[in-house]
């Protein structure tokens, strides 16, 4: 599974590991670790057993050392972009109107070329001579997407320099993002207008467009849930087999347009940018899974996010809810959160069983593929029984 990690440096036998200084691996490993390759403080104590307690001792304290560091930089960075940030020209693409913008980057809509194909460019808006380390993991995310050409996923072209720029070239969808469809279900839902925290992004879809899509998603709301759901576990599955993982699986990452076709984008390498799950925001949290914060990942660990994702478009509620991101790790690890039916009676049972079988706090009790989860989620769509996966642990609230 493609998640940028590397331990197979390390020497392995017993000789080599004696040759070897405890100095010398601490070194290698901060060197990985700061390439973004995720470094296994296991696989370092399993390889060098002289070392092993040392390694379990001294690695994490180094690993805290870097995320200080790291932190520094990220928040010094950031206070050199103003709001307004804005450019006109990158290569050959003509800089439209900005799109988004996240922690790390700005998107924009740009013409491309003489014939001015329409792209979507992702910057990075700091010069790669302020930060080589951001510009390596920015080149690293868009490599895990180069290959990955799906109708479900939104493709990466290329990666460009220009006058010390870094940016990728992207597909440009005509969608809207989940987290937007969210809000706008949600007041819906509940009759209340938050204009503190519901403000409708540029691009992608006019703002006057939002009502048409939540129109077309509430429709037939339980069957767009369902839809939704098969199409980024198809995208998954075709990620999975190339051996990519997601990683921040969250509303953020979708894109849905009018006819309900959903695209996943941001897809993320395992390591945070910002240090470890305890310092993330809580935002950034809601949709981890717990063998995450424990620092272990596969296919079955952005089920969990996807389910999370599922959870909260049925319920309109997060599946858990903290005021700070300690007490949510703690949530998360304990894994008891409220069965969709307790908050909405007219939630589908079979629904609910798709639901939690992303959910259960134990991977070996979750949907073992994203081909195992279209198979209940087509069975669902056909109107057929959909088994539950919840065991005689669960009772009904994770494990």
């Amino acid at each position: 599974m493609n998640s940028e990690s590397s331990s197979g440096t390390i020497e392995r036998q017993e000789t080599a590991s004696e040759r070897i200084t405890l100095e010398v691996l601490a070194s290698r490993f901060v060197e990985e670790y700061r390439r973004w390759l995720n470094p296994s403080i296991d696989a370092y104590a399993s390889a060098c057993p002289r070392y092993a307690e040392e390694i379990r001792e001294s690695f994490p304290v180094l690993i805290a050392m870097e995320e200080w560091k790291t932190n520094q930089e990220f928040t010094r960075l950031r206070r050199q972009i103003p709001a307004d940030f804005m450019i006109s020209q990158l290569g050959n693409c003509h800089i439209l109107n900005e799109i988004n913008r996240d922690r790390t980057s700005i998107i924009y809509a740009a013409a491309q070329g003489p014939h001015k194909r329409k792209v979507a460019v992702r910057l990075l808006p700091w010069k790669s001579d302020c930060s080589i380390r951001l510009q390596e993991r920015f080149l690293r995310e868009a490599r895990l997407v180069f290959r990955l050409s799906h109708p479900n996923i939104v493709s990466v072209e290329c990666t460009e320099e220009y006058q010390g720029y870094t940016y990728a070239i992207m597909q440009l969808v005509s969608g809207i993002s989940l987290d937007q469809v969210l809000r706008g279900l949600t007041q819906k839902q509940t009759g209340t207008v938050d204009q503190d925290q519901y403000v409708p992004q540029a691009g992608y879809l006019y703002e006057e467009q939002l009502p048409q899509v939540l129109e077309v998603f509430r429709q037939n709301y339980w069957r767009s849930i369902a839809n939704l759901g098969l199409q980024a576990a198809n995208a998954l599955r075709f990620a999975h087999s190339r051996g990519t993982l997601h990683c921040d699986l969250r509303p953020g990452n979708f894109i849905l347009n009018q006819e309900g076709h959903c695209w996943l984008t941001g897809f993320s390498l395992p390591q945070h940018l910002e240090g470890t799950l305890r310092q993330q925001r809580v935002q950034s949290l809601l949709y981890q899974p717990p063998e995450r914060i424990q620092g272990d990942m596969d296919e079955r660990s952005d089920l969990y996010s996807l389910g999370c994702v599922l959870y909260e478009l049925a319920t309109f509620l997060p599946l858990f809810e903290a005021r700070n991101s300690n007490a949510l790790v703690e949530q998360i690890l304990c894994g008891r959160y409220t069965r969709p039916r307790e908050i909405n009676r007219e939630i589908p049972p079979a629904l609910e069983n798709i639901i939690i079988g992303c959910l259960e706090r134990s991977k070996q009790n979750r949907y073992q593929s994203a081909d195992e989860l279209s198979v209940s989620l087509v069975r669902f769509l056909n109107s057929r029984a959909v088994k539950s996966r919840m065991n005689s642990e669960s009772n009904g609230r994770g494990k």
